[in-house]
């Protein structure tokens, strides 16, 4: 048996660890501001929307909403999607991962608009409008 002080000692530490990880993960969060004019400046509203658009039959691409709501609680959703944007999908792209719910199912690689960080920061900021 360990004593409890080690235990105490060992729980205290991995706390102390669980913590600081959290703290430095909103720490370095961007704001939504910031997130939402990245998508502004590097063209992700040509073709997306924050909130479906009542009434419109297909849109061109799905809303950040919509997304959000579909790879909710889905394991590796974050790289997927960021490895989405960065190479592009559909023609040319590895799926048709929205076929029949948007206008057009390809989208276009954006690797020469976004470096992977600026990818992975928006799939963060996409994915927080879920439920």
């Amino acid at each position: 048996m360990f004593p409890a002080s080690k235990i105490f000692r060992l729980s205290a530490s991995i706390l102390a660890g669980l913590l600081a990880s959290t703290l430095c993960a909103c720490a370095v969060r961007p704001s939504s501001t910031t997130m939402n004019e990245l998508a502004s400046d590097k063209g992700c509203y040509l073709c997306h929307r924050a909130e479906p658009a009542p009434g419109e039959a297909l849109p061109l691409a799905p809303s950040w909403k919509d997304i959000a709501r579909r790879y909710a609680d889905q394991k590796g959703a974050e790289d997927r999607l960021t490895e989405i944007v960065v190479s592009g999908s559909g023609r040319g792209g590895k799926e048709h991962h929205w076929k029949g719910k948007v206008h057009d199912a390809a989208m276009l690689p954006n690797i020469k608009e976004l470096n992977e960080d600026q990818a992975r920061q928006l799939v963060r900021w996409i994915l927080s409008f879920g439920p």
